[in-house]
């Protein structure tokens, strides 16, 4: 991790932060609408959901919440709590044909883009990695869009490797 932040720290997203989280998420949100609106068509209110989606599933014991943030810093010091990225997991169900009934599956992953290549992705992953080895699941599963070749190559630098791709046909194609 880059030195000038030695002093991260990764900690369960406090209520009083969850509107910043949501900002990050729509950041990513907004970046995959662009690659490909039919996918990704983001409602008007999708500000208010995000809060509303966060807020519900806050307290679940299932589910993660995590940001980065610089470790609070003396009186005056306006970088203090500063949120520089965040995560949003959860515990979900197989379907029961597999052998393991349960799965970690990162839902939301982004970092402010002035902090990018700090090592904060990798904190917040190696935290959530350590969340689901503590609930008992054997596998963090996640999502990369195919246009996101950065957060693609630093997932197969973390170790996920690809095991199948998604595809979308869109029916009025037809």
């Amino acid at each position: 991790m880059d030195q000038r932040y030695s002093d991260l720290e990764i900690v369960p997203v406090p209520v009083s932060d969850i509107a910043a989280l949501v900002e990050l998420f729509l950041l990513v949100e907004r970046q995959h609408q662009q690659y490909w609106p039919l996918r990704w068509a983001l409602r008007a209110d999708i500000q208010q959901r995000y809060m509303g989606w966060i807020s519900s599933n806050h307290a679940n014991p299932d589910w993660l919440f995590i940001i980065a943030r610089r470790k609070i810093r003396p009186a005056g010091d306006n970088a203090s709590g500063e949120v520089l990225g965040g995560l949003a997991a959860a515990i979900n169900q197989e379907i029961p044909i597999y052998q393991f009934t349960h799965y970690a599956f990162i839902h939301d992953l982004a970092v402010r883009a002035d902090v990018r290549r700090q090592g904060i992705a990798n904190a917040l992953i190696q935290y959530s990695r350590q969340w689901a080895r503590d609930k008992g699941v054997n596998q963090l599963r996640l999502m990369a869009a195919e246009k996101n070749t950065a957060a693609k190559t630093l997932f197969e630098k973390l170790g996920f490797q690809t095991t199948y791709a998604e595809m979308v046909l869109p029916v009025d194609s037809i």
